[in-house]
């Protein structure tokens, strides 16, 4: 059960950090094209 738990617990935070550095990237991404999330939604 603990090897279950360590297992589980591992591939959360790699999610976690996934989800994390997608982010990040969609901001620098952003910034870098001087190009808003919310303005092009907010233009749909």
């Amino acid at each position: 059960m603990t090897l279950f738990n360590k297992v589980f617990s591992t591939r959360t935070l790699l999610q976690i950090i996934c989800v994390l550095g997608t982010v990040v990237a969609m901001k620098a991404l952003s910034t870098h094209y001087d190009f808003s999330w919310a303005t092009a939604l907010a233009a749909e």
